[in-house]
């Protein structure tokens, strides 16, 4: 079984709108549908998790259900961080799945998911057992300190910037998940548990939802 859990559970301090950017209408339908789409209609998604807001998890419910998303089996509340978020997902999960199941996980603020990299995402983790989509830092990237000065220049080559979705065998999500600290992502918590993260070719289309600008590229990809 492969089991996708979507993450739209953020408040979206920096997108300084009183609607928060995964609820965002983009074409008439919220920021979110786009991912969720892709995921309900990829073969090989099996069973899905919402995580979202307390305050959204029966709205979304009735989107779910007007969508005609057949492959959503719970909506549920998230967390107060990213890794509690995450958390709540996997309990959600936990009896059902066996060692060997995938479990992808993404941000709805990503919300060109299409099915080459759900594929993608599937067929490497079942050989590499814990992955990510990362992309080349091409920028200089320097180290600084409080006050603003350059304290160390980064070997650029060797930097990537990390994208979901983020895909695991399950027994090791879980087992990471059994010892969480707070991180800024998942594939971190599994590398504190000393498991390997190998990295697959991210795109320019898997952005980050961050602000309106974000939103006009999202607006102008969709035509």
């Amino acid at each position: 079984m492969n089991y996708a859990l979507l993450l739209l559970a953020g408040s979206s301090k920096r997108f300084n709108n009183k609607t928060p950017k995964q609820f965002y209408l983009v074409k008439g339908k919220p920021v979110y549908y786009y991912p969720l789409k892709a995921l309900n209609d990829s073969p090989l998604i099996d069973h899905i998790v919402i995580l979202t807001l307390e305050n959204k998890v029966i709205d979304v419910f009735n989107d779910v259900k007007n969508f005609k998303f057949n492959k959503v089996k719970a909506v549920i509340s998230g967390g107060n961080t990213r890794n509690e978020t995450v958390k709540f997902g996997l309990n959600k999960l936990k009896e059902n799945v066996q060692d060997e199941d995938m479990i992808l996980i993404h941000d709805a603020s990503r919300a060109l998911l299409d099915l080459h990299t759900i594929e993608v995402a599937i067929n490497e983790t079942k050989k590499k057992s814990a992955t990510t989509f990362a992309l080349h830092s091409y920028d200089t990237l320097v180290k600084a300190s409080n006050n603003y000065e350059v304290t160390s220049y980064l070997e650029r080559n060797e930097i990537f910037r990390l994208q979901t979705p983020q895909t695991f065998k399950a027994k090791i999500i879980m087992d990471a998940y059994n010892h969480m600290k707070e991180t800024h992502d998942d594939t971190e918590l599994v590398f504190l548990n000393k498991k390997k993260i190998h990295l697959l070719k991210g795109s320019e289309r898997l952005f980050k939802i961050t602000n309106f600008d974000d939103i006009k590229k999202l607006e102008s990809y969709l035509k």
